[in-house]
């Protein structure tokens, strides 16, 4: 059972997501190359600018690609981590994106359809925000310009915006975990990813 949270008295601006170290927030709204170069100077932060600059090329086209792809589903911010955890390097991401729902969308509307998307999944409170999880895993499909060529893990939360119920986020992580997408670092990667959420908050100033 959901118990929604004290309702806002207007529509928020913004939103915050505390993050573990080593995880950044990238804004999609940026252009292409200014957000690349963001997430690889992150990335080769420790280094000098001009070292390794093959491995640095390969990175910034597989960052670029991320990127581009983010921008193109409608993605409003895109966070990953650009340090390596226990030296192993972490394959995972979410995209914050944004919906417009066309016609009449009132309160009630709103929850009858976070139900209708729960179908699959489950009910989910985002700070007082009701609206649906889903877990699924999709199959690597080179039709589709996939970045890795490997079955992924995927976690979709999508809910309402206060006062605003035409206007929806949706927030959507994905890992190849180990390889495997049901193995044990997949498990801690979607772990992880759901305690983030749990500290999603509305921004109200």
């Amino acid at each position: 059972m959901v118990r929604a949270g004290e309702a806002l008295a207007t529509v928020p601006h913004g939103y915050t997501i505390l993050l573990p170290p080593g995880w950044i927030r990238v804004s999609l709204s940026q252009p292409l190359d200014k957000a690349v170069e963001d997430i690889t100077d992150r990335m080769f932060a420790r280094l000098q600018r001009d070292a390794f600059p093959a491995e640095r090329r390969k990175i910034e086209e597989t960052v670029r690609e991320i990127v581009r792809k983010a921008k193109a589903d409608n993605g409003i911010d895109l966070y990953l981590p650009v340090e390596e955890l226990h030296g192993v390097t972490v394959a995972a991401s979410f995209i914050v994106g944004g919906l417009f729902m066309q016609g009449e969308v009132d309160a009630l509307a709103a929850l009858t359809l976070s139900g209708q998307l729960a179908a699959d999944g489950s009910l989910a409170d985002i700070d007082g925000s009701v609206g649906a999880r889903v877990e699924r895993t999709q199959a690597a499909d080179a039709a589709r310009g996939e970045i890795v060529d490997v079955a992924t893990r995927h976690v979709d939360y999508a809910f309402p915006i206060p006062n605003d119920d035409r206007r929806w986020l949706t927030v959507t992580f994905s890992t190849p975990g180990g390889g495997v997408p049901d193995d044990q670092v997949a498990d801690a990667l979607v772990e992880l990813f759901d305690a983030m959420m749990s500290t999603f908050a509305w921004k109200i100033q």
